[in-house]
């Protein structure tokens, strides 16, 4: 599924919407990007920053570096939960709904144990817990790219929504993403010493109702 990613979820346009947001709250230039894909928001950041990207996915990275040979010598293989450096960044950044497809509480509590080591700044997205109420009855799409066909349908299974992509050629994938009360990381990061402040979509400061992405920006608290 993942040589299929871009001609499925590529959108340049929501990387401008990203890059702007996060460009706007980075501090300092030395940038680090968590689950960073194939690269479209790295190699934006990269024409201002000195970054590196870390994803899960080797070819993920394969592709990236593809697309961008800018990167070479920027990307690494690993896992937000665990990852290591021996340096600190200015700003640590985890967007494209990525913290969604952490499954429970204990691996958010790694994930933000990890990030506070790396980053006295970070930036992350998440789901808004709205889009429970908003994929309750199912949602359905059938599209064709110029290489494949494909069909999409997302339901909702308890706190989770269960994407299921069928590309008609015989390959098929299911991805779970948990969606979770944003109070939860806040909590975690104000335990680690952090002030969080909160975006609805993009530009709406503070937490409303009914939204599509929570935005979060953690501040380390100096004395």
């Amino acid at each position: 599924m993942t040589a299929y990613y871009d001609l499925l979820f590529s959108d340049l346009e929501g990387t401008a919407l990203y890059f702007d947001f996060v460009n706007k709250h980075i501090e300092g230039t030395r940038i680090i990007e968590m689950a960073c894909g194939t690269g479209d928001l790295l190699s934006r950041l990269n024409e201002v920053y000195e970054v590196v990207g870390v994803d899960l996915d080797v070819q993920m990275l394969d592709n990236a570096l593809e697309k961008y040979p800018k990167l070479k010598g920027k990307l690494f293989q690993g896992d937000f939960l665990n990852f290591q450096s021996d340096q600190r960044f200015d700003t640590l950044i985890c967007v494209g709904d990525s913290l969604n497809y952490i499954s429970n509480y204990q691996e958010l509590k790694s994930f933000v144990s990890n990030a506070t080591k790396l980053s006295d700044n970070i930036i992350v997205d998440m789901h808004h817990p709205y889009r429970l109420t908003e994929f309750s009855d199912g949602y359905y799409e059938e599209g064709k790219t110029d290489s494949f066909d494909y069909s999409y349908l997302i339901d909702v299974n308890d706190d989770f929504l269960v994407h299921q992509i069928n590309l008609l050629d015989g390959t098929f994938d299911t991805v779970v993403q948990w969606v979770f009360d944003p109070s939860k990381l806040i909590t975690l990061f104000e335990d680690e010493g952090y002030q969080v402040s909160i975006f609805t979509d993009f530009d709406l400061e503070g937490y409303h109702q009914v939204g599509e992405k929570i935005m979060m920006i953690a501040k380390k608290v100096t004395e």
